[in-house]
């Protein structure tokens, strides 16, 4: 989500950019396109990159990363932080590629889009496979890029924007208005859950939305753009949807901040605990969240570059479903089955040996 991410590209981005391109040109013949990997596992160094861990989102992530880590008993696995920074986050990778060569497994979540093209070619020139989460720009895919990078995973955001929205909508009895805060624009997800959105409005129409923005997937913007709204539309905002439990917790701020609590109905994605305690308070307001794919997109995204590099599948010879896919869909959490939802960072349910156990349909 997953998950905040830097709004902009950097001019030193555009520099890395070009000189990864251009660098690369064509896929190295070296890079053994085609091939499945030859690596011992105790040669295998696994590095999960996301953006840092003091968003919670990113603390399931390293949690399922470590556990397949330690189910491997691999030593070698580290977490880099871009800290919501492209042109960083480019440096980390190309920087453990040159000193890793083809036995480095990356999980990336990119921090934006237009970041992955050069990732990509990093890692198809030094023979190292790739995991990606999230964020792709439109028309790139494994399955028609490269064999190193081997799969590309997400969450369908559109049925979570839409079921989330109409559980607002429901607590605020079909008739009100409602302000949104959106992700990261060039983001697939903040795409997905906000069509979600428009989607759940077109079915109630007592429900109006006054306005929507941006707050990057980042808890202070969000509390920011909240208070912005509820300072220029008042006593008029019923509820709040946010396409991120960060921005919804921010939103929750500036809702407590101007005395509202309880009154202004909240709804957002991701399952983070603090959302999920706040879902059971109904003092909060908060009325729903979905389940955390952070522990499975951790543990199973770095299982499944695992399973490259050491030779066990083959990605070109596997089916698309295999390379490009949203994980199973999972119901929403409202107070009703809140108490029950376990921790985001809870890995006993991951089962490693079957690589594709959680695949929903393929992402086309």
């Amino acid at each position: 989500m997953h998950h905040p991410r830097s709004a902009v590209i950097s001019g030193s981005l555009t520099a890395l950019l070009a000189t990864s391109l251009s660098a690369c040109g064509a896929v190295d013949s070296g890079s053994a396109a085609g091939d499945s990997g030859r690596c011992k596992p105790s040669d295998v160094t696994l590095v999960q990159s996301g953006r840092g861990l003091e968003n919670e989102y990113y603390v399931a992530v390293n949690a399922g990363a470590r556990a397949f880590a330690k189910s491997r008993h691999a030593h070698r696995y580290q977490w880099i932080a871009s800290n919501g920074d492209s042109s960083k986050q480019l440096s980390q990778i190309q920087s453990i590629l040159a000193k890793g060569g083809k036995c480095v497994v990356l999980n990336v979540d990119p921090n934006e889009s237009s970041v992955l093209p050069a990732i990509v070619k990093a890692v198809d020139k030094s023979g190292a496979w790739l995991v990606t989460q999230w964020n792709r720009p439109d028309g790139l895919a494994p399955e028609s890029e490269s064999p190193h990078w081997v799969a590309h995973m997400s969450v369908d955001g559109v049925p979570q924007g839409y079921e989330t929205a109409k559980a607002l909508f429901r607590s605020m009895g079909g008739k009100g208005s409602i302000v949104a805060l959106q992700g990261i624009l060039d983001n697939a997800p903040a795409q997905e859950r906000f069509r979600g959105l428009k989607k759940a409005l077109k079915e109630y129409p007592g429900i109006k939305l006054l306005g929507d923005q941006t707050a990057g997937w980042d808890r202070t913007k969000a509390q920011n753009v909240t208070q912005t709204y509820l300072t220029k539309y008042g006593h008029r905002i019923g509820g709040i949807w946010a396409a991120s439990d960060s921005m919804g917790l921010g939103a929750l701020g500036a809702v407590k901040n101007a005395g509202r609590k309880g009154k202004v109905k909240i709804a957002s994605i991701d399952g983070l605990a603090e959302t999920v305690h706040d879902v059971r308070d109904p003092s909060t307001g908060y009325v729903a969240t979905t389940p955390s794919t952070g522990a499975a997109q951790g543990g199973l995204g770095m299982s499944i570059g695992y399973a490259a590099a050491t030779g066990r599948i083959n990605p070109a010879k596997e089916p698309q479903g295999h390379r490009s896919f949203y994980l199973k869909p999972l119901p929403i959490i409202t107070r009703a089955n809140a108490s029950s939802v376990p921790s985001p960072t809870d890995t006993t349910k991951l089962d490693f040996t079957h690589l594709w156990s959680q695949n929903g349909r393929p992402i086309k």
